[in-house]
């Protein structure tokens, strides 16, 4: 694999205590010198001060106008991750693109990778819709970009539970026989990496990231059964249960703004019509090998808690 000299460059990683950038970390630690690490809670600039001891930890909240300005101070990468469902997602963005092309007018920026999620085009989702007025600010800033599309996470089904369970039961938000493409964080922190470690040959690229799928929550819920030896009990929650739950979820309240709201409720009507589905094609080719599939997926995520429990 063909990289860029890294001695000099700083890279800034937001959301850096989140599952995405804590897949992407560990495959780039080596071979970047300067990390600068942006996070929002007291609890993740202690874990990221602890685990990355030779890196500078910012915390703040990426809501401020003009705290985009200080994270990218210096900076000349940028692997730009944006709280999930987040109050004026878009404006997030906007403001970093803004901080970022001032840097590069400074003569230190250099590419700003925007982890955006898979088929923007279906703006029926807020959240969507908000990620694809980012990337269309990105592609006129005049800044080298490249945008990674993700789909929907494989971490998301909750395995040990159905390892713990003498009966498991598996309460689905949404249709079960609506399908979904899948994407393991193994395969999106290797793509970072290349991305961020090639550079040149990424730029003005959208990669719309896919590891295995289509498939529905009764496929997968046999899957697991035969791999536990237990049978799976499929249950759908009401559109009531789901809203509730994903907002306990995502902000441990139902107290947040319209606009979350909004946000959740939307995705979760169109999942449990249309489900989320795009190609592993781009996935294979940039990582030079099959994508994970689900089934591998699983297996590992079993081993790992059977070794955490002996």
């Amino acid at each position: 694999m063909s990289s860029v000299d890294h001695a000099n460059d700083l890279l800034v990683i937001t959301c850096a205590s989140g599952k995405q950038a804590s897949a992407l970390l560990p495959c780039i630690v080596k071979q970047w010198r300067r990390l600068r690490l942006v996070c929002h809670s007291p609890a993740s600039e202690e874990r990221l001060r602890k685990e990355y001891p030779e890196a500078e930890v910012i915390r703040t909240d990426l809501g401020l106008p003009r705290e985009p300005e200080r994270i990218l101070k210096d900076a000349a990468v940028i692997y730009h991750v944006e709280p999930p469902f987040a109050h004026r997602q878009a404006v997030m963005g906007f403001n970093m693109i803004d901080a970022a092309r001032k840097v590069a007018k400074e003569g230190t920026f250099k590419h700003f990778v925007y982890a955006s999620v898979l088929n923007t085009q279906l703006r029926k989702m807020i959240h969507h819709d908000q990620r694809l007025q980012v990337e269309e600010y990105l592609m006129e800033s005049e800044l080298n970009y490249t945008i990674l599309q993700s789909t929907h996470f494989m971490f998301l089904f909750p395995v040990a539970p159905m390892l713990a369970q003498e009966n498991p039961v598996y309460e689905a938000n949404w249709n079960p026989n609506v399908p979904f493409s899948f994407l393991a964080l193994s395969d999106l922190g290797e793509v970072g990496a290349k991305v961020l470690n090639e550079r040149e040959k990424h730029y003005a690229a959208q990669y719309p990231l896919v590891s295995d799928g289509p498939l529905n929550y009764h496929q997968i819920c046999g899957m697991v059964s035969q791999e536990i030896g237990k049978q799976i009990q499929l249950k759908q929650k009401t559109y009531e249960e789901s809203v509730q739950g994903f907002l306990m979820r995502l902000f441990g309240s139902l107290d947040v703004d319209a606009e979350s709201i909004d946000a959740v409720e939307r995705i979760l009507l169109y999942y449990n019509r249309h489900g989320l589905i795009g190609s592993s094609n781009v996935c294979e080719w940039i990582l030079g090998r099959k994508p994970t599939t689900w089934l591998d997926w699983m297996r590992q995520e079993i081993a790992q808690i059977k070794q955490q429990h002996q």
